[in-house]
């Protein structure tokens, strides 16, 4: 496979990258903090680099790392053999943290409590492993004495992992955002905070530690609320840099005690921001992934939900079409038994000889009128069941007219009687034939009830009045709806008939059209005969 000059290139420039940063800012720590040669009990950045930089880019910039500690160490006066020494411990840290990191199968976009405390973890492990062979090396050299190797071994060991606290998070979240950071205004709250930070730790001076946190740290929670955990971490580096210069310049609350009081206020005031960052960008960061999660499953159950809609819709319309072949075949049985009538009187006729002109003219007239009845049956349950695909305004009054007229042979035979109450016609805007299904199902589950209780004189009425609203009240004699049903009435599968006599779906689907497609409500009471249904739907002015 042919490499092209790109694969070098995106090979290359991270190793030079981290190797020029790693001597850079190791010459700018040791330059304004105390420290002895390459041993710094302040932050020490290069290292929270290098972290950053292996576990962003993977293994192949330890040599960045190598080079950039060798020429470090060497320009501090470190012997070669010892330099090199050194840098191959810190290229082999470096290597530990991005393994183990792996191990613990963290997430380089920290988003969780255990991403940041497991890396934080990591830094303590690695680098008391760094320190100590480090500073072995220096002993061995004859950097520092014996004496001192655990005084210096501490120093490099806290310099390491306050650099690592501090630039690995903040660098970390800048390389894996970067694509879908505002870089602008990234780096103008970066230059903002600064001069903030500036005019109240040099130019004032704030000399009280405890009034400087109180003047800092509240502004930096605030812009992770806002803005997030790599705007936060960001903030934090820009404290602890533009503090380690007021500490070069002599100025300031670190400076006004001795070397060891002034460096330990120092990292008790970065500590104190990186660990408010830490802490606080979790949490925010937690709390939106949470949010994310919620909105994920709110819209998953908002999707199963009309998925379930859907289905039961089809299964309510397969039992209304049930239910409509049943109407049907009652519709025709009628204009059936003429058409057969009349081809019996025509047979009559032929056998007796006296089919003549008149009789084939009466034939056709008879015959005709029940095939058109026919057709006018199939035609009228065809309508009502097709879906509307825009609402449009209709008088509620002819919808309930046209349904009854078409279903009133059932009832009749059943010995139930209909009774249709009103006085003036009632207008809505919507869709008719949904509402005639609904109020349909309705009627259909009094019938059933009446049937199944066996009321003698059974009846069911419907009454429409004309208010601002249109309200339809369906009242039944069958005895009412048991107080211990009156809140699952509606629930979809719910069903107080047998298996086969019910399917628990009318009135769920009734309410659904009802609330969803007419934009009203359905209320259900027990009155002194029955239970009575109230249907309530936006009404419109006759005169409109």
């Amino acid at each position: 496979m042919k490499i092209s000059i790109n694969d070098h290139l995106n090979y290359i420039m991270p190793i030079l990258a981290l190797t020029f940063l790693y001597f850079f800012f190791g010459k700018v720590s040791l330059l304004f903090l105390h420290g002895h040669q390459i041993v710094n009990i302040g932050v020490f950045a290069s290292e929270g680099i290098a972290l950053a930089f292996i576990l962003f880019f993977g293994k192949r910039v330890w040599l960045g790392i190598f080079v950039g500690q060798f020429f470090l160490a060497f320009s501090n006066d470190i012997p070669i053999l010892a330099s090199l020494g050194i840098s191959a411990v810190n290229s082999l840290v470096a290597l530990m943290g991005y393994a183990l990191f792996h191990r613990f199968a963290l997430n380089k976009r920290l988003l969780e409590f255990r991403d940041i405390s497991g890396l934080v973890f990591i830094m303590v492990i690695i680098e008391i492993f760094g320190a100590g062979v480090s500073n072995v090396i220096l002993v061995w050299s004859h950097s520092i004495s014996a004496s001192n190797y655990l005084e210096t071994t501490f120093s490099w060991w806290f310099g390491n992992i306050m650099g690592q606290m501090l630039i690995t998070p903040a660098l970390l979240l800048l390389l894996v955002h970067f694509r879908t950071l505002h870089i602008l205004e990234y780096l103008l709250y970066a230059v903002a905070y600064s001069i903030y930070i500036y005019v109240i730790e040099v130019m004032i001076p704030v000399t009280n530690l405890l009034l400087l946190l109180s003047f800092s740290i509240p502004v930096v929670v605030f812009v992770v609320s806002q803005k997030g955990f790599v705007y936060g971490a960001m903030l934090s580096v820009v404290v602890a840099f533009v503090s380690a210069y007021a500490v070069y310049l002599g100025l300031g609350a670190f400076y006004l005690h001795g070397t060891i009081e002034n460096v330990v206020d120092y990292n008790l005031f970065v500590l104190a921001h990186i660990s408010t960052v830490h802490v606080t960008g979790i949490l925010f960061e937690e709390r939106k992934s949470n949010e994310k999660r919620l909105h994920r499953a709110i819209a998953d159950e908002v999707k199963k939900n009309r998925e379930q809609q859907i289905f039961l819709l089809e299964q309510s319309r397969l039992a209304q079409m049930g239910e409509m072949i049943s109407m049907i075949a009652h519709q025709w049985r009628q204009p059936l038994n003429n058409l057969s009538l009349v081809n019996q009187v025509l047979l009559a006729k032929y056998q007796i000889g006296q089919l003549d002109d008149d009789a084939l003219e009466q034939f056709k007239e008879h015959s005709h009128r029940q095939i058109a009845l026919i057709s006018s049956t199939i035609d009228d349950f065809r309508n009502y069941f097709r879906s509307e695909a825009e609402a449009k305004r209709y008088c509620v009054n002819e919808v309930l007219d046209d349904i009854f007229s078409m279903v009133e042979g059932i009832y009749i035979k059943d010995g139930i009687e209909i009774q249709l109450k009103h006085t003036d016609n009632c207008h809505s805007h919507g869709y008719p034939n949904e509402f005639g299904q609904a109020i349909l199902n309705i009627v259909n589950n009094a019938k059933d009830v009446l049937l199944e209780r066996q009321i003698e004189e059974k009846k069911i009425t419907i009454e429409i009045e004309c208010r601002d609203d249109v309200v339809i009240s369906i009242e039944d004699n069958a005895g009412g709806v048991d107080e211990e049903n009156m809140d699952k009435i509606f629930d979809p599968y719910f069903s107080t008939k047998d298996e086969k006599n019910g399917t628990g779906l009318g009135l769920y689907m009734s309410k659904m059209i009802i609330q969803e497609k007419l934009e009203g409500k359905i209320l259900l009471d027990n009155s002194k005969r029955g239970a009575i249904f109230r249907i309530i739907i936006k009404g419109v002015s006759n005169a409109a």
